[in-house]
């Protein structure tokens, strides 16, 4: 009698999106039902705002075999020497690593989410000063859990078009400017091969 053969084809794991902070995670949490992305997220996958912790999910991540996007802010560089040096190394070892995609902002993802209603540039120094322009849009804006668990702020969003003219904007400035965001990559990246 002949042995089964295993015909199963292995499959590579899901994108794998990893970050620092509340506010990403539930972006992204209500991000991926509104646009159907397929991605792994899971609060384990994110951490507090060290970049040695944003360092050890993305190697966690790649050691599970998991292709890696990862979102975290860049603000710090600004005031803390050594956490500069450390986003500076991040970049020097992944970017050029097709499996991992830095999707970071400067100063943070705020930035991004203002992209969506303006389009601008101008020097944000901090999260709360690109939190200060955001209200303008949404008065009600909190990077509290009994906002941001809400999906309403993330749907109104992705409205009349609104995300892709922020991923033209940020694409258009690059990383032209005292501000920038590579958001738009990582959405770009999740939505390869749906």
């Amino acid at each position: 009698m002949a042995r089964k053969t295993n015909t199963r084809e292995t499959r590579r794991p899901k994108k794998r999106v990893v970050g620092a902070g509340i506010t990403e995670f539930w972006y992204l949490k209500h991000l991926k039902p509104l646009l159907e992305l397929d991605f792994e997220l899971k609060p384990r996958f994110f951490g507090d705002e060290s970049v040695a912790n944003i360092n050890s999910l993305i190697e966690e991540s790649l050691g599970d075999g998991a292709p890696v996007i990862c979102f975290y802010d860049e603000d710090v560089k600004q005031w803390n020497h050594v956490e500069a040096q450390r986003i500076k190394c991040l970049h020097d070892k992944y970017d050029k690593n097709e499996n991992v995609m830095l999707a970071c902002s400067m100063p943070s993802i705020e930035y991004w989410f203002l992209l969506h209603y303006e389009n601008t540039n101008k020097y944000l120094r901090t999260s709360g000063d690109a939190i200060k322009a955001l209200k303008k849009y949404i008065p009600q804006f909190d990077k509290k859990i009994h906002f941001l668990e809400q999906a309403k702020w993330v749907e109104d969003l992705i409205k009349e078009n609104k995300m892709n003219k922020a991923m033209q904007r940020a694409e258009k400035f690059g990383r032209n400017g005292s501000s920038y965001t590579d958001v738009w990559k990582a959405i770009k990246k999740i939505n390869d091969n749906k």
